[in-house]
């Protein structure tokens, strides 16, 4: 079926100028009796790729509607059915990422990688596997999987005219380089910036969030992260500052909100702690989050 899949659009385009051919050019039939002919071969593509189908039909309600548990159901049909579809199987596996099913999670993704998905499609797939490696324990996996994309995509060919191809930026007597294109994001840089403080390496934490920075000044999650950084090298007036000018771009950042509980708790100032653990709480919190929910509860608990 994966062959067949490779082929079929080059068997459709055949079916249909045939079939014109055959039922306009040779025999001069009806418009009506020509889209009979496509009505057919349509079902025939349904029933043989059963299982893509449904996943589309997931993809459309999880982008149309915001309905992912109606799309979790349908994917998890269509990977049942054996799909062969990049797209589903890269929608699937990020919602049971963020449902904390890591290991299904990474099950999906590498299947997906063996499909050759096309250029942006096999990025998202690696990036998502190095998170679940994060998730698993397993950070300097996770790294190294992320030096690897950072390497292979940042030096992917570009348009030399392009004038954000490659950014530079002199900083405490320090030259931070940013090699770039379209296939690299301030967020690949934030992600990689808090692996490294997960491995307490906080010169390459800060290195990668300040590069972030460098791509969109008005990064939130890089802003959280210097203020996650800086909190655990205990300069709580810097992590202050970061995790405020993160709030101040997104409000309901629950990993922003929490550590600056945490900031304030350090400082002593129980009232304000509390304040940002009551607003961590009103917050999305799933598995691609740095605070998880029994953290919250926990703080609620100790407050309330």
């Amino acid at each position: 079926m994966k062959f067949l899949g490779k082929k079929w659009k080059f068997v459709t385009i055949v079916y249909l100028v045939v079939a014109y051919l055959y039922v306009i050019v040779i025999n001069d039939m009806s418009i009506s009796t020509l889209l009979l002919f496509y009505a057919g071969f349509l079902a025939l593509t349904i029933i043989l790729f059963l299982g893509t189908t449904i996943g589309i039909v997931g993809i459309i309600f999880q982008s149309t509607f915001n309905n992912d548990i109606k799309a979790t159901k349908l994917y998890k049909i269509s990977y049942t059915l054996k799909t062969n579809n990049a797209n589903v199987l890269s929608s699937y596996g990020l919602i049971m990422l963020k449902e904390n099913n890591i290991k299904k999670a990474l099950e999906i993704f590498e299947k997906c990688l063996t499909l050759q998905p096309y250029f942006l499609v096999d990025k998202i797939v690696k990036c998502n596997i190095a998170i679940c490696h994060w998730k698993l324990n397993n950070v300097d996996k996770a790294i190294e999987i992320y030096e690897k994309i950072m390497t292979d995509f940042a030096n992917t060919n570009y348009d030399e005219d392009d004038e954000d191809a490659d950014k530079t930026i002199i900083e405490d007597t320090d030259e931070i380089i940013v090699t770039t294109n379209s296939y690299v994001y301030a967020q690949d840089y934030t992600t990689l910036g808090f692996l490294y403080l997960l491995k307490k390496d906080y010169d390459e934490a800060i290195l990668n969030s300040k590069k972030a920075l460098i791509l969109d000044e008005n990064h939130a999650p890089a802003l959280d992260n210097l203020g996650q950084i800086y909190y655990y090298m205990k300069d709580y007036e810097k992590a202050e500052e970061y995790l405020k000018s993160a709030l101040d771009l997104k409000p309901h950042m629950a990993d922003s909100n929490y550590y600056l509980g945490l900031v304030y708790e350090q400082q002593e100032n129980f009232e304000e702690a509390k304040k940002y653990f009551d607003l961590t709480a009103t917050c999305n919190i799933n598995a691609l989050n740095t605070v998880t929910q029994e953290e919250v509860d926990n703080k609620l608990e100790k407050y309330n």
